[in-house]
């Protein structure tokens, strides 16, 4: 797989490529500690069996260090390619990491007419960023996490087709 380079305003480079092996720990690390999974109390081995789903591919956002992560699966939503996580540190959020990693998404989805993504109703950051990309919720699961919080099923049409 080629890695995807990406200029940013004269800062440093973004390349994202395939995760490492020594990357792997520093996903879970991260994913516990954001939202929504760190309010769900997901464990570290939560995100570690999350991360190993079957048929996915992991990519980092790379800035000298990792600057964030993405987890796609081809067919991951009723055989849809859908992003199952994407997460960005504190301290590398609104610096476009998040709209470079939706973007490279995109492109690995090739043909496919949709995508697909979940988010939770109290995560109105990552929302507004799907939306700016042009996802639109289809659907909305409640409660289906914890009691008084939502999923929002979010798609975006990829390409006109059969």
């Amino acid at each position: 797989m080629n890695d995807a380079a990406i200029e940013d305003d004269g800062e440093l480079e973004i390349v994202i490529r395939p995760a490492a092996e020594p990357d792997f720990e520093w996903c879970v690390r991260l994913m516990a500690a954001s939202d929504p999974w760190k309010r769900y109390e997901c464990s570290e081995e939560w995100c570690r069996r999350v991360l190993h789903w079957r048929g996915s591919a992991l990519y980092i956002a790379d800035r000298g260090k990792p600057a964030g992560f993405l987890l796609l699966h081809e067919r991951g939503f009723l055989g849809s390619p859908y992003i199952a996580v994407l997460a960005v540190p504190e301290e590398f959020r609104s610096a476009g990491i998040g709209s470079d990693l939706i973007e490279f998404a995109e492109q690995k989805f090739g043909p496919a007419r949709h995508a697909f993504l979940v988010v939770a109703s109290f995560n109105e950051r990552a929302r507004r960023l799907y939306e700016r990309h042009g996802y639109h919720v289809t659907g909305e699961l409640e409660d289906f996490m914890v009691d008084g919080a939502s999923e929002f099923l979010m798609c975006k049409r990829l390409r006109q087709g059969q």
